[in-house]
């Protein structure tokens, strides 16, 4: 079942699940965020994959977290242009390699690149510019090494771009199994996804008040931290 965190006769704001594409695939034919979504609010077939069933943006399939849905055909022309001119804040929870003890700016341009079949970014000068603000929250320990709970936020919305500008610090985010090895797989024996989860959107509703929801860390995000040392030094 999928759960919502707001809704109104405009949008509504549901948590996607870790392990879950927002569009089918030939590997995953049966479960997404799309059928989900549809199980709920079967009345979004209106909208038609032309306007994505109401589905205003993604996440990666192994980030958790909050996605906005459009109800109508002009809220999802309304939101996405709130995306497209970058008029919706966005906020993430992280589990980062090593210790972040200062608020910080990443600001390095992205690109795609293909290799066998899987769509990866890399940090590129003649990229699209992007920006990603963070706030270390958290310290922890596993053993020897160290890691830091960051909020991030973006003021951008590149492709796999908080993955890729904390691994280019030297900082990857952990569990990621694309970017940031050996140091992202850190915590494999307790991590089983990348520890990425979309905790706050923030924007202006049609009817020009203000919308803020906030999302809590998913329980398998929760026992990692659980598990891990909490360290002050």
């Amino acid at each position: 079942m999928l759960l919502v965190q707001f809704e109104n006769e405009d949008l509504l704001v549901v948590e996607k699940p870790p392990g879950v594409v927002v569009w089918p695939t030939k590997k995953t034919p049966q479960v997404s965020l799309k059928s989900l979504l549809l199980e709920i609010r079967p009345e979004q077939k209106k909208l038609g994959q032309d306007l994505r069933f109401g589905i205003a943006h993604r996440l990666d399939k192994n980030t958790s977290g909050l996605v906005v849905v459009a109800k109508t055909s002009e809220a999802f022309e309304y939101l996405t242009g709130l995306f497209r001119k970058r008029k919706i804040e966005k906020e993430y929870l992280a589990l980062v390699y090593g210790k972040l003890e200062k608020h910080g700016v990443i600001e390095k341009p992205l690109t795609k690149i293909g290799q066998r079949g899987i769509s990866k970014v890399r940090v590129d000068d003649e990229g699209k510019d992007a920006k990603t603000e963070y706030w270390p929250i958290g310290q922890y320990k596993f053993g020897l090494d160290q890691f830091t709970l960051v909020r991030v936020k973006l003021h951008t919305g590149r492709t796999h771009q908080i993955r890729v500008h904390f691994s280019s610090e030297k900082h990857p985010v952990m569990g990621d199994d694309l970017y940031g090895k050996p140091e992202s797989q850190k915590l494999n024996q307790i991590l089983f996804r990348q520890f990425l989860h979309a905790a706050k959107l923030e924007f202006q509703l049609p009817d020009k008040t203000w919308l803020a929801v906030e999302s809590d860390l998913t329980e398998d995000l929760k026992k990692v931290l659980k598990t891990l040392k909490k360290s002050d030094n």
